[in-house]
């Protein structure tokens, strides 16, 4: 098989995009030779779709997941893609959530905010004696504890977060572990559907999870956040109103790839 695929870099957290259709049931066959593949070290594979709700491009990822990277790689894809420039917004539907997210783009600085989805839920569930907050989007649902990211060993964490997709009924778990302050980050994210565990460079959804977490107690008001984490920083801004979470966006550099061929 051969596939127009970008490989697209936001904040180290590489992301391969197929341009080339792709029947569904194929998509985690697809996906795990793809990041198999020589010199690209990909992290998660989004099959490009057909918009189906008003939406300038619409992205399936591997495992029916959400990930706002991916989102706002999406965007830069059709920036590129149909030749735009300036400032613009473009209005992105992704696997994982119902809604059209709008990411901005400043062609300056090479920046991608995006608007992410709002937490369904927050729980709290303990984990090798700790207490460990469950940040639950539609698609994904994130563990955050301050703990070094030496906490456990990969097989533990793929067990915890195997676990935890069931439970709470999710495409994807990602286990967060930040410092106290949230502003330092090692994500690790769980997909059912390929059964795999991926140490991430970066994590926008988890980065939205953190922001929300860090934002629970403050007064009304815009919260920034920078979190650092191995592939680079990304920026959070979450609005609390009424005591309440009520928008929150991601944001940070991207690159992409030219349209390049891939025989799997």
């Amino acid at each position: 098989m051969e596939l127009t695929i970008y490989v697209a870099y936001p904040a180290g957290n590489t992301t391969i995009l197929v341009e080339t259709p792709v029947p569904r049931h194929e998509y985690a066959g697809v996906a795990a030779k793809l990041l198999a593949l020589p010199r690209v070290h990909g992290e998660q594979v989004g099959f490009l779709t057909e918009p189906q709700n008003g939406g300038a491009v619409r992205l399936e990822m591997m495992g029916g997941e959400f990930c706002g990277n991916a989102l706002r790689c999406a965007a830069l894809w059709w920036i590129c893609t149909n030749g735009k420039s300036g400032r613009l917004t473009v209005p992105v539907e992704i696997s994982g959530c119902a809604d059209v997210l709008p990411v901005d783009y400043d062609p300056v600085s090479g920046d991608l905010t995006a608007q992410m989805p709002l937490p369904e839920k927050i729980e709290y569930l303990s984990a090798r004696g700790e207490t460990l907050a469950a940040v639950c989007f539609d698609g994904i649902v994130h563990l955050i504890a301050h703990k070094p990211d030496d906490w456990m060993s990969e097989e533990e964490a793929k067990e915890l977060l195997r676990g935890a997709a069931k439970r709470f009924d999710q495409a994807a778990a990602g286990l967060l572990l930040c410092d106290a302050a949230f502003t330092t980050l090692h994500p690790a994210v769980y997909v059912a559907a390929t059964d795999t565990l991926t140490c991430e460079n970066s994590c926008a959804s988890g980065s939205a999870a953190v922001a929300a977490v860090a934002a629970i107690n403050k007064p009304d008001g815009v919260w920034p956040l920078e979190i650092a984490q191995p592939g680079g920083k990304l920026r959070t801004e979450a609005t609390v109103t009424g005591g309440s979470v009520t928008k929150l966006r991601v944001g940070g550099i991207a690159a992409m790839t030219d349209a390049v061929s891939a025989v799997i």
